[in-house]
């Protein structure tokens, strides 16, 4: 599709200043752990042996829809797993780690999240993974510290205040090119690997192999196998894994600035390395104080409404995520980086970015018929709702 080349070209062609933060490992995830036993533990945070990076994605479901009392008795119908309901349904909450002031237990379950304009968020686990694990907290003095997820009282999230040389969480960074282009910033491999040092395993000629990243330049997908170019020349023919063959889960692509993308083998043609500098890295100060959703919405009929705006009567935050697909590719984008959504059919919306790159997005509730529509406040007015078959264009103000 011509738009989604146009999105793809911004993003391999865009300037990406070295970052500051890449020396002192700032990208980190960072905090303080306080158990039930009153200790506490501060370092850099591993949680649940997988996310490390401010840009990692936190995901929980949210306890109710506090926009549901606007709709008591109102006669309007929402799809809520998929059967029809009276009461608009309740979301996933989804945010990146850096957006987070801190997290405490309520139960095993149910947690107080509280983002960093001090607004606290009552979250349940769900169907999710990030509640309920166990974190590893590494400190230079100290070393690593397990602590399990029924020990802990509360983490509180900050600016890293130590160094971390440990070479072996250094972030696999690279350009990932697909069916529809080009992607550029921090890897996920086969959805588990995610570091220089973690090892890319196959069969080669002279039996099985692994390579680490760091010694890999070039990777590229042949007939349920792979050419790895390695960066000192040696080229190796290697299959006989889900690295490297067709049962592959996927390489995930988090773009510092625009958002992060899951690919699937299917789409997948080639990995080129590249090295951290060439990334913007993001450290927890660039994560600033979230802003409501505000703009305008143009409807079909060709009136415009302007004001706060409450979108699919979920999200009312700019660090909140916008969700969708287009040919399996999945993208979720923070609000920040949106600059309008125009719904051009049942299943697909036409998005534009702040950074002036479009895509078409579908099959998701955010951008596809599902989508409960938006309450607009104006200044000393009641709220205007708009459903979703009425909307023209939304045109979000940064």
């Amino acid at each position: 599709m011509k738009n989604i080349l146009f999105f793809l070209c911004i993003l391999s062609c865009v300037s990406i200043s070295p970052s500051c933060h890449a020396e002192t490992n700032g990208y980190k995830i960072f905090g303080e752990v306080t158990t039930v036993d009153n200790q506490t533990v501060k370092g850099y945070i591993t949680w649940g042996n997988r996310q490390m990076y401010w840009t990692d994605i936190f995901h929980a479901d949210k306890l109710n829809n506090p926009y549901a009392h606007y709709f008591k008795n109102s006669g309007v119908q929402f799809i809520n797993n998929t059967m029809q309901s009276s009461t608009p349904p309740t979301h996933v909450f989804i945010c990146r780690f850096g957006n987070i002031k801190s997290i405490r237990q309520n139960t095993y379950n149910r947690v107080e999240l509280q983002v960093k304009d001090g607004n606290i968020i009552d979250l349940t686990k769900g169907k999710h993974l990030d509640i309920g694990v166990s974190l590893n907290v590494y400190s230079p003095s100290e070393g690593n510290t397990n602590i399990h997820w029924e020990k802990i009282s509360k983490i509180e999230f900050m600016e890293a205040d130590q160094p971390d040389n440990r070479l072996h969480d250094v972030p696999i960074t690279g350009i990932v090119k697909t069916s529809q282009g080009i992607y550029k910033g921090i890897i996920t491999w086969n959805n588990d690997k995610r570091t220089q040092n973690a090892l890319l395993d196959g069969m080669t000629s002279g039996g099985k192999n692994s390579v680490p990243f760091h010694s890999i330049r070039q990777i590229t997908k042949g007939n349920n196998a792979c050419k790895v170019v390695l960066k000192e020349g040696q080229e190796l023919e290697m299959w006989g894994s889900n690295d490297v063959n067709n049962q592959n889960r996927g390489i995930l692509v988090s773009m510092p600035n625009i958002g992060t993308v899951y690919i699937p083998w299917k789409n997948f043609e080639m990995f080129e390395a590249v090295g951290l500098n060439e990334v913007r890295m993001l450290s927890y100060n660039d994560f600033t104080a979230p802003k409501r959703l505000s703009g305008s919405v143009k409807m079909k009929n060709g009136q415009t409404q302007q004001g706060i705006l409450v979108f699919d009567l979920d999200e009312a935050m700019n660090f909140e995520i916008l969700d969708g697909s287009n040919d399996n590719i999945s993208y979720a984008i923070p609000f920040k980086y949106v600059k309008s959504i125009e719904p051009k059919n049942y299943k697909y919306s036409f998005i534009t970015l702040t950074n002036n790159g479009a895509l078409s997005l579908g099959d998701k509730e955010d951008v596809d018929a599902r989508n409960s529509g938006l309450l607009i406040f104006s200044p000393n007015e009641t709220p205007v709702y708009v459903p979703w078959k009425e909307v023209g264009q939304i045109t979000f103000q940064n």
